[in-house]
């Protein structure tokens, strides 16, 4: 038999819901069969079966769920008809054999509902995400994004009824914890801020700053951004846990807000382990050797550092049964400290500076334990 038209004619009818939304059985096929149709390659019944499945399928009137798939084509192809024409669509065949092909001449034309359809899904997604994720942000976060609105309720509730599935590693009910939402603010609004601040062993301090970023590094909140007065204008970090009051926009005159360049805070970043710039600061290619295969796939599903890159693979060699990768970063406490928590499992090889500061180090641990 040939090609047989498909004639159907009428406007757009008005469907209730979205028959691209949801995970009903019928969703699904709606999207495999608006996909298949959309190659402008000849379908069937089988071939959306086979993608559902996940394998080739003969007969998919055997297969569970068959009558969804036909509701779901049916109402599909109804969708395009009107909305494109009535030749839109072809067939070939008849009953179990019939193959479809559209033929109209508009691309896409359900791709507001299907485009509407997955962002639905998309925010679905992400809405379990959010009720997932008591443990893992601080709560000051939800507290504030969350409030006055129903889904903190169902955030606690989950939390209460022991369905939290997600948590972090450290307790994240830390001292001024509760100003990120704030300073988060500040940095989208772009005021500067008066921050009463009191470094470790210094005196008290006030500086006027102009909020860039917030990270976070083993457990403790940071805050950068330009100290004003410094021209070129320095970065200053500052510890979340040193502010000693809430800090207040700075409403003096004159004081203009000064953003950072786009991309400046990547580069800030770029070379270091951690979040500190040591003074004066060089960055080294640093040849660490590990000497277990366990501590060398450690560092290898783990690394130390962005740049970390693999040279010599673990294996037996002429002086001994190791593996070798390298690092470009700055020499800081946040690197030494990762090198020294592997113990004897790592061993700075060079170059002879850094060497020395490990050497120096270690030497001084050990003095405790004598």
């Amino acid at each position: 038999m040939g090609l047989d038209i498909i004639k159907r004619s009428g406007k757009m009818r008005q469907v209730k819901g979205n028959i691209f939304n949801g995970d009903s059985y019928k969703a699904i096929f709606a999207r495999v069969t608006y996909k298949r149709l959309m190659s402008r390659k000849l379908v069937t019944f089988a071939d959306i079966m086979s993608d559902y499945l996940g394998k080739p399928c003969e007969n998919p009137s055997k297969e569970e769920h068959y009558g969804e798939l036909k509701k779901a084509f049916g109402e599909i192809k109804q969708l395009i008809i009107e909305k494109v024409g009535e030749d839109s669509i072809k067939v070939e065949g008849n009953n179990r054999n019939q193959r479809f092909l559209y033929m109209g001449d508009v691309e896409n034309p359900l791709s507001d509902l299907y485009n509407y359809g997955r962002v639905i899904r998309d925010l679905k997604t992400y809405w379990q995400f959010c009720q997932d994720s008591a443990g893992f942000f601080p709560e000051s976060w939800l507290e504030y994004f969350f409030k006055e609105c129903h889904d903190l309720l169902e955030i606690k509730k989950k939390k209460e009824d022991g369905e939290q599935v997600l948590s972090a590693s450290l307790d994240r009910k830390l001292t001024n914890i509760e100003l990120l939402p704030f300073l988060y603010e500040t940095i989208i609004q772009k005021k500067v801020l008066l921050i009463e601040y009191k470094p470790y062993d210094e005196d008290r301090q006030t500086l006027t700053i102009h909020p860039h970023f917030l990270k976070e590094f083993n457990g403790r909140w940071y805050l950068f951004g330009y100290e004003d007065g410094d021209e070129p204008m320095l970065v200053r970090k500052i510890a979340l846990d040193r502010i000693l009051e809430k800090p207040k926009p700075n409403t003096c005159n004159g004081v203009t807000y000064k953003s950072a360049p786009k991309g400046f805070y990547d580069e800030y970043f770029k070379n270091l382990v951690g979040v500190t710039h040591e003074k004066e600061a060089m960055a080294y290619m640093i040849r660490v050797r590990a000497h277990s295969n366990y501590m060398f796939k450690l560092t290898e599903t783990k690394p130390i550092h962005q740049s970390q890159q693999t040279t010599v693979p673990f294996g037996n060699h002429e002086d001994g049964e190791y593996g070798e990768f390298t690092v470009y970063v700055e020499l800081n406490n946040e690197f030494i400290g990762r090198i020294l928590q592997m113990g004897a499992g790592l061993e700075i090889v060079g170059p002879d500076e850094v060497r020395s500061e490990l050497k120096k180090r270690t030497a001084e641990l050990a003095k405790l334990y004598e």
